[in-house]
């Protein structure tokens, strides 16, 4: 089952429909499902090949025709349905090709094997040397061609393989890059709710437990409103390098949603996870974020995190629960901290 693309809460699914609305309107484009969607995903910051193709299709003065919005929504949300069905009709070809060769290749072999078991007779009823030197020749021939056959099948079969091959590095690609968070290069929501299911279910399997961080960037939205969208990427990009940093093994960092992140720590015990979580809190505290140029500071960024361990009788969502309610009481109690729940 295909992952929600759209994971916000209401809070901040209401934002990105303000921005979007606000994105048709300045533009004069027609607040359709299709363009919606368009506006929609620009909004939420998470596409930026999109939203560098819609900033240069509105700076042309005919870039938001009707048709040219059509082809973005075709090359943004349907480009991967397409990779993938191109890929199954290649792979659909070289299993017709592969059952072709295999099958002529099996029908020379049927000859040759008639052609032994006629020698075999002949053999066996002591005939003249004239007929057994005539049946050795065409015997013999009849090994050369098959010699031939085999060998040139061989090269064939090797040319397959090296043509699904590359099909396999190609579709890992898609693989991985559905997974991947576009904006900041970690996991997605959709890897981290997989990962969290194949956590769980080993955890059960060995009777050990793990724990779950969510981490909020504090006053996120102040960011964007006060350096706006382009600041915030930097800042999204800024926390998910240093929660990177932070973790090893198999442990994973994942893009939940908007301006939060989660992380799961296998085979952690509560404690090692808070001292985990303490280390990004501090970390991300002491970083300084500057312009390019660096003649600007964006101010001091903080994070507040929750921390939960797994139960016995837990599923993704009653853990994520507990550790969103952890993250609650962290930004209730002041924000930039980290609290736990068993």
């Amino acid at each position: 089952m295909e992952s929600n693309p759209y994971p916000e809460d209401f809070d901040q699914a209401s934002e990105c429909l303000r921005l979007a609305l606000a994105l048709l309107a300045r533009h004069r484009i027609a607040p359709s499902p299709m363009n919606y969607r368009l506006a929609y995903e620009y909004a939420s910051g998470q596409n930026r090949q999109l939203m560098a193709e819609l900033d240069s299709l509105v700076a042309e003065e005919e870039g938001t025709a009707p048709g040219t919005l059509l082809g973005l929504y075709e090359r943004t949300f349907q480009t991967s349905g397409a990779t993938l069905e191109a890929m199954r009709d290649e792979l659909r070809r070289l299993i017709d090709q592969t059952h072709s060769r295999v099958e002529r290749s099996g029908s020379g072999l049927s000859e040759y094997i008639e052609a032994l078991g006629r020698f075999s007779e002949l053999l066996d009823k002591s005939a003249c040397p004239d007929a057994m030197a005539d049946e050795v020749s065409r015997v013999l021939a009849g090994t050369r061609d098959t010699e031939k056959t085999q060998r040139r099948f061989g090269s064939e079969l090797a040319e397959l393989a090296a043509e699904v091959e590359a099909l396999r590095k190609e579709l890992d690609q898609v693989r991985q890059e559905s997974k991947t968070d576009v904006l900041t290069g970690i996991s997605n929501r959709r890897a981290f709710e997989a990962a969290l299911e194949h956590t769980l279910e080993n955890a059960r399997e060995q009777q050990q437990v793990f724990c779950l961080l969510i981490c909020d960037i504090d006053h996120f939205k102040r960011f964007n409103d006060t350096y706006g969208h382009l600041v915030g990427d930097k800042v999204l990009r800024f926390v998910a390098t240093t929660l990177k940093r932070a973790v090893k093994g198999r442990d994973l960092v994942a893009r939940y949603g908007g301006e939060e992140f989660a992380i799961i720590l296998p085979e952690t015990r509560l404690a090692g996870a808070r001292s985990v979580a303490e280390q990004i809190r501090s970390a991300v505290s002491a970083g300084n974020l500057k312009d390019k140029n660096g003649d600007a500071c964006y101010g001091r960024i903080t994070v507040s995190i929750g921390v939960a361990q797994s139960a016995s009788d837990d599923d993704a969502a009653s853990l994520i629960q507990r550790a969103d309610e952890a993250l609650y009481q962290a930004k209730e109690k002041g924000r930039n901290r980290v609290e736990k729940v068993a």
